[in-house]
């Protein structure tokens, strides 16, 4: 009988084959449920700095509503790029701008650096960039008097002056015992000692960018004590800078009025100035607000006084009334001789004039003086910041 061989082998090949077969459906499936592997993101290249420059803007940009020659009124916006420090440095390029003030602020928020004491020693002191002074007189009749008199006013040009430029104009006006210089190169000396010149406090504050260039104006007054010493003079006052000082200034020098006509003088008012201080603080009440707010916006009053009502009664007159008024800035020293007297008349006209707004157009500053150069120093630096 023959032994039979291969059946079980060839069994056991038939299981193993099958079960190989198995395994790679159940090796198939799982790795089909296996999320797709992710690919490996490409590295990203950082690009160089450009060199290029950051491109201009233009005026609207800033983002304000008012314009003169491309400068915003609000902001001063003048350098090409959008942000400045509240010092008005700019904070890509470094330069610097003029601040602002609208209601005593700025559009960055910046509020105005009003001094309460004398100023840092740089402002008493001369400016590298320095302005020019120039004179110039001219004859005219003293209406009380009835007699020949010469009048002599002086000019202040800022460091730099380009006729090809308009500038604003202040016209400041001295008080007794003093000149049309004592508002720019007059000796005079503070309580330390010091002797200083007004007209270093204007350089240095161009200079350094808290106020923008202007035309400081100053003109000998009729102070001498008559009869009639009230109503003449400071009507003969308003007449000479409507008819003479101011359209000399416009046709010699470089403002905002076209000529020197009075249609052009009342057409550019928003950028003329009238202050003084003690007696030049009554000719800006009676001669300015009085009798010229056809002609100046702005008025900066130290250390006088004047007739209230007569105040309230022309700023709401029918040939007045119409008139804005841009700023009203009125201070006085701590111990000044004059202080109640100026103090009343602020809270006296204001209340009364609808178009005054205290804290907004209208100022009322104490600082620690006297009645001296060394208080006037003082406002006025405070007052300039507002001016224009």
């Amino acid at each position: 009988m023959k032994k039979r061989t291969g059946g079980f082998p060839a069994l056991l090949l038939v299981l193993l084959l099958c079960l190989g077969v198995a395994v790679g459906i159940l090796a198939a499936r799982l790795q089909e449920r296996q999320p797709a592997p992710t690919p490996t993101p490409e590295p990203t290249l950082t690009p160089e700095p450009t060199s290029e420059p950051i491109p201009s803007l233009s005026p609207e940009e800033c983002g304000h509503p008012a314009f003169e020659n491309g400068v915003c009124v609000l902001c001063g916006y003048a350098c090409e790029h959008p942000f400045h420090s509240t010092e008005g440095e700019c904070l890509i390029c470094g330069s610097k701008v003029v601040h602002h003030y609208v209601k005593a602020l700025c559009s960055c928020g910046r509020s105005p650096d009003f001094r309460e004491d004398l100023l840092p020693d740089r402002f008493y002191e001369p400016c590298e960039q320095e302005g020019t002074i120039l004179r110039w007189s001219f004859e005219t009749t003293d209406w009380t008097r009835q007699m020949p008199v010469t009048m002599n006013v002086s000019f202040y040009l800022p460091y730099d002056y380009d006729p090809g430029q308009r500038y604003n104009v202040l016209v400041l006006m001295h008080g007794l015992r003093a000149t049309e210089e004592s508002w720019l190169n007059t000796p005079w000396e503070l309580e330390d000692g010091r002797e200083i010149q007004m007209r270093w406090i204007y350089d240095r504050m161009i200079a350094e960018k808290i106020i923008d260039p202007l035309i400081i104006v100053s003109a000998s007054q009729y102070l001498n004590r008559g009869e009639d010493f009230y109503k003449p003079k400071y009507e003969q006052m308003a007449y000479e800078l409507q008819n003479v000082i101011l359209p000399y200034t416009v046709e010699n020098f470089s403002t905002y009025a076209e000529n020197g006509s009075p249609e052009a003088l009342i057409a550019a008012r928003e950028h003329f100035a009238l202050g003084g201080n003690s007696w030049g603080s009554y000719f800006t009440y009676d001669t300015g607000m009085c009798q010229s707010l056809a002609f100046f916006s702005r008025f900066i009053c130290l250390s006088g006084d004047a007739n209230s009502g007569w105040i309230v009664e022309s700023l709401d007159s029918a040939a007045q009334r119409d008139y804005p008024i841009a700023l009203y800035y009125a201070a006085a020293g701590d111990y000044d001789v004059a202080l109640k007297g100026e103090q009343s008349v602020f809270y006296s006209v204001v209340p009364l004039v609808e178009r005054l707004r205290d804290g907004e157009n209208a100022f009322f500053h104490v600082c620690r003086g006297g009645h001296d150069w060394a208080t006037w120093s003082i406002e006025i630096y405070n007052a300039l910041q507002l001016l224009f």
